[in-house]
C-alpha cells in the first residue's frame, strides 16, 4: 500500500504542549491522505478535539518523532496509533546519514541528485566546521582514514536521508557513484552515533556573513526530491555556498521573516502557509573575490520575477521559471535589497540557528 491511495488514512499519537495550563497532552491524529483531511481527538477525555478539517500538510510530514504545524499548534508525532500505518510507514523511516568532505563540495549537487533520484527524501542537511581538538578528535574515531589536517580545513556538509532500506541503499549508491568517491558513511551500526555528532549537536556557522544574499529553497522543492538540481542550477551559475542549513519555521517565525512583504504580496497569507509547510534550506551565496558587483542584484537577477507567469515568459532560464509551480511555490526566496543581504544571513545562520540549538 503507498501513500497516494485513495483511501489511505495514517493515525499517529501526538503530543501539544498546552502554554496555559503547562501540561502535555496527547490526541489521536488522523491524516486523510487524499484529501489532506486532519481530525484530532483528546486521549484521555474521548472527545473530539479537531473536526475534519483541510491542512496544507503533505503527507511526507507524518514521520514518527516529526513536529508539525497545525492550526498554529506545534505537534510531535510521538508513535503510531495502530497496525496499519506502523505497516506502512514504519520501513520508510530508515535514516542514512553520509558527510561530504570539503575537496567533494563541488560536487555535492551530483552526489544529491543521485540519491533524491532513487527516491530517498532529503531531511536533515548542514555545513559545519571542526575547530576544537576534542572535536577533531571524536570526528577521526568515526571517520578511520580522514587526516587531521582534512579535518581542520574548509567545512564539510552533512546530509541525511529517509526511505525504506536507506541504510544500505544509500551506502550502496555512494561506493558506486563516480561522484561520491571519497563521501564519508558511518560503520554498520554507528549511523545513530554519525548523526548524533554531525547533525545533532550545535556548532558554529560555517557562514561568513560578508558581501552575501539569503537564498531560501521553498518547501515544495524538498518534498519534490529536487534539492539537488536546484543548488546545482545555482552553482552552475558561478555563485559560492558559504553556508547550509535545513529549517522548520513555524507560522509565527515565517510570519516574523516575511513581515515586509505584509500589505505588499496580494497572497501574504498564503506565502507564510506555505513557507511553514515543511522543512526548507537556508543558504548564504556569495561571489567569488574578484567579483565586482553587487551579489544580492547579481543572485536577484538570476532568481527571476517573483510572479511565476512572469518569470516563464519573460526569463525561460531563471531559477523560478525553471523549478516554481506558482507565485507562492516558486522555488526559493532571495535577498530583496544588498542592505539586507548580512542581515537577512544573520536572521537564519545566527537567530534560527540559535534557537534550534536550544530545543
Amino acid at each position: 500500500m503507498e501513500c497516494n491511495e485513495n483511501d489511505t488514512v495514517l493515525s499517529f499519537v501526538a503530543e501539544w504542549h498546552d502554554p496555559h495550563s503547562q501540561l502535555l497532552k496527547q490526541y489521536l491524529l488522523i491524516y486523510h491522505v487524499k484529501s489532506k483531511e486532519c481530525e484530532m481527538n483528546d486521549l484521555k477525555t474521548r472527545r473530539k478535539f479537531l473536526k475534519k478539517t483541510t491542512t496544507t500538510l503533505d503527507h511526507s510530514d507524518f514521520i514518527k518523532g516529526n513536529v508539525i504545524l497545525l492550526l498554529s499548534r506545534k505537534l510531535k508525532l510521538v508513535d503510531y496509533a495502530d497496525k496499519a500505518t506502523r505497516k506502512l510507514l514504519e520501513d520508510k523511516e530508515e535514516r542514512m546519514t553520509i558527510l561530504v568532505t570539503p575537496s567533494l563540495n563541488g560536487s555535492m549537487a551530483d552526489i544529491v541528485m543521485s540519491i533524491e533520484r532513487e527516491d530517498f527524501a532529503l531531511v536533515d542537511i548542514k555545513s559545519l566546521r571542526f575547530t576544537s581538538s576534542d572535536d577533531i578528535n571524536e570526528a577521526m574515531q568515526l571517520l578511520p582514514g580522514m587526516e587531521l589536517q582534512d579535518l581542520s580545513s574548509s567545512p564539510f556538509v552533512a546530509l541525511t536521508f529517509r526511505g525504506s532500506d536507506s541504510i544500505a541503499s544509500v551506502r550502496t549508491l555512494v561506493e558506486s557513484s563516480p561522484f561520491c568517491k571519497g563521501v564519508a558513511c558511518p560503520r554498520e551500526g554507528e549511523e545513530q552515533e554519525f548523526f548524533d555528532f554531525f547533525l545533532n549537536q550545535h556548532r558554529l556557522t560555517t557562514a561568513t556573513f560578508e558581501d552575501c544574499s539569503l537564498c531560501i529553497i521553498r518547501p515544495h522543492v524538498i518534498k519534490e526530491r529536487l534539492f539537488g538540481q536546484v543548488y546545482n542550477d545555482i552553482l552552475a551559475r558561478e555563485f559560492i555556498i558559504t553556508a547550509i542549513q535545513m529549517f522548520r519555521l513555524d507560522k509565527e517565525t515565517a510570519a516574523e521573516f516575511l513581515a515586509v512583504y505584509k500589505g505588499v504580496f496580494p497572497q501574504y497569507i498564503e506565502l507564510v502557509d506555505e513557507m511553514s509547510s515543511g522543512s526548507l534550506i537556508a543558504l548564504e551565496v556569495k561571489r567569488d573575490s574578484n567579483f565586482t558587483g553587487d551579489v544580492v542584484e547579481d543572485f536577484r537577477a538570476e532568481a527571476g520575477p517573483w510572479d511565476f507567469s512572469v518569470a516563464c515568459e519573460l526569463q525561460p532560464q531563471s531559477i523560478r521559471a525553471k523549478f516554481g509551480r506558482n507565485s507562492v511555490a516558486n522555488a526559493i526566496h532571495c535577498t530583496d535589497l544588498p542592505k539586507d543581504g548580512v542581515i537577512e544571513c544573520e536572521y537564519f545562520f545566527k537567530v534560527l540557528a540559535g534557537r534550534h540549538a536550544l530545543h
